[in-house]
């Protein structure tokens, strides 16, 4: 009898399709992502010259400040799941062995996972309230759920890739070595 661990199984080949959908996705939620930023780049630049020489900042900038986050944020965490670029800690990595860096990758990407999934689920509860209640900002009376249903689907959408990635930790797909870019 060998120790010898089993060979992981081949991962099989992307096709020309999935790579396809990958930079489609990647690219348009990278460049939401970009033109948001720069959005609220150029409002603050306009609020703060506004509020200091004219002395009058933009109507309604700290709304649309905040809507912009959250559309920066929930653009960007789909493919920062995908491709694990998330904050981590790597100091016990080059002492621990590989197999057990790709099951503690299938562990996070879990755990990500199951958390992603719960704040799906509670912020569609807490659209449909806000849908109900016809809830609306204060200063431009942008109405609060359509953003809200917005970001629960791209929270969603992030779910489904920590899941996938975590598919691929547990059938030897990915290894923590590897790079997604």
């Amino acid at each position: 009898m060998s120790d010898a661990a089993p060979p992981p199984t081949p991962r099989p080949a992307p096709s020309a399709f999935d790579t396809a959908v990958d930079r489609f996705a990647a690219w348009t939620l990278g460049v939401v992502s970009s033109i948001t930023l720069f959005g609220m780049m150029v409002l603050a630049f306009i609020d703060v010259w506004g509020r200091y020489l004219l002395r009058q900042p933009v109507f309604g900038g700290y709304e649309v400040t905040e809507f912009m986050m959250g559309v920066l944020i929930f653009s960007a965490l789909p493919v920062l799941c995908a491709r694990e670029g998330h904050v981590t800690i790597d100091i016990l990595d080059n002492v621990t062995s590989p197999r057990f860096g790709r099951w503690q990758r299938f562990v996070v990407n879990l755990i990500s996972a199951v958390v992603l999934v719960a704040m799906t689920w509670l912020l569609f509860r807490h659209s449909a309230e806000l849908a109900v209640n016809n809830e609306v900002t204060m200063t431009l009376k942008v109405p609060h759920a359509p953003f809200a249903y917005a970001f629960a689907v791209m929270a969603a959408i992030a779910a489904l890739a920590c899941l996938a990635t975590t598919l691929s930790y547990a059938l030897g797909w990915r290894s923590p070595a590897q790079s997604l870019s």
